[in-house]
């Protein structure tokens, strides 16, 4: 399939590793040019390198106003107007509700809210017609995830963003977002080694546990969820807006 990507312009948050590592890596493959966001310029300059001149470096924290004018200045000036965002950060941190604290709630609510609600306050006006925002979630939408109340709590109000923002910006720019499984990334590590230890196994044991739970019997790769997201962020998508799309090997099986 042809996603028309050729010399289109992304601006790609978290991209120094995992997903969005992912997706940038395939925009530069179809032909597009992206602008790489993260906090660490090591590694963001590691990845720059490796995508070529396809692909600029913007060392920033868009949970900050400082780093969302950061961004907005370098996207501009490199670019001079944009076909698309990609929505992405961190996990919120572990937990149980009543054990976080008000800080952790606040800044998982920057992380998750505040920050990409500012930054497309940001950049939605230099984006051109039929420019596409795609924000990363969590199957946490669908289902809570035990031990990640931060992200069951404010990750559905990201769903919910993403139908109002669909609404507010159609026909001009269309909305949406990715509900992810269980994608073979460092986070997801993390999160296996902690539960493997409350419960005496090994991580090995944890991951065979939960990969027997998923109908495709496996966790997916970064890949298989950046291959998805270069379609809905591409002109090929044109018809798609206000969707949740899960990438989770049938994981979760509520309904609707």
């Amino acid at each position: 399939m042809e996603l028309g990507l050729d010399n289109k312009s992304f601006v790609v948050g978290g991209a120094s590793s995992g997903l969005g590592r992912a997706v940038a890596e395939h925009l530069v493959a179809e032909g597009a040019r992206v602008l790489l966001v993260a906090r660490s310029e090591d590694a963001i300059q590691g990845v720059a390198r490796e995508l070529g001149e396809q692909a600029l470096q913007c060392t920033a924290d868009v949970s900050q106003q400082s780093g969302v004018d950061k961004v907005a200045t370098v996207a501009v000036d490199r670019f001079g107007t944009l076909d698309g965002v990609l929505v992405n950060a961190g996990g919120p941190p572990f937990g149980p509700a009543l054990e976080l604290t008000d800080e952790q709630w606040l800044d998982a609510f920057r992380l998750l809210l505040g920050g990409p609600v500012r930054l497309l306050r940001t950049l939605v006006p230099q984006m051109n017609d039929g420019a596409s925002v795609l924000f990363i979630t969590s199957s946490s939408v669908r289902e809570p995830i035990q031990g990640l109340d931060a992200s069951n709590v404010l990750r559905p109000g990201v769903a919910a963003l993403v139908k109002c923002l669909a609404q507010e910006l159609g026909p001009r720019v269309r909305v949406n977002s990715m509900a992810p499984g269980r994608i073979d990334t460092a986070r997801s590590r993390s999160l296996d080694e902690a539960r493997a230890e409350d419960s005496g196994i090994s991580s090995e044991e944890q991951r065979r546990n939960v990969s027997e739970g998923i109908p495709l019997g496996r966790y997916g790769e970064p890949a298989e969820l950046g291959r998805a997201a270069a379609f809905l962020l591409s002109p090929a998508a044109s018809y798609i807006t206000g969707v949740s799309l899960q990438v989770d090997g049938g994981l979760v099986a509520a309904v609707p």
